[in-house]
C-alpha cells in the first residue's frame, strides 16, 4: 500500500480489494483485467485469485496505524 502516491490526482492510495465483477458492456474491454493478468504473471502475491473479487483482510485496519490524516478521492 502507498503511504503516498505519484498519482496526480491523490495523496494516497488503500486498496483492501481486489479484483471486480463484470456488470455491463463497458466491462468488455477492461483496463484493470489486463492489469490483473500481467500481476498474476508477475507472481503478485495480491493477485493468486486473479480478478477475482478478492478481500484483503491484512489491510483492512491498516488506516489505523497511519500517524497522519490522509486524502483519497
Amino acid at each position: 500500500m502507498a503511504g503516498s502516491s505519484s498519482i496526480e490526482w491523490t495523496k494516497a492510495t488503500w486498496n483492501p480489494v481486489t479484483g471486480c465483477n463484470k456488470v455491463s458492456q463497458g466491462c468488455k474491454n477492461c483496463y484493470a483485467e489486463r492489469m490483473a493478468k500481467r500481476l498474476v504473471a508477475m507472481g503478485n502475491p495480491r493477485y493468486t485469485n486473479g480478478f477475482n473479487v478478492t478481500l484483503h483482510h491484512d489491510l483492512i485496519d491498516l488506516p489505523y496505524s497511519w500517524k497522519k490524516p490522509r486524502k483519497f478521492l
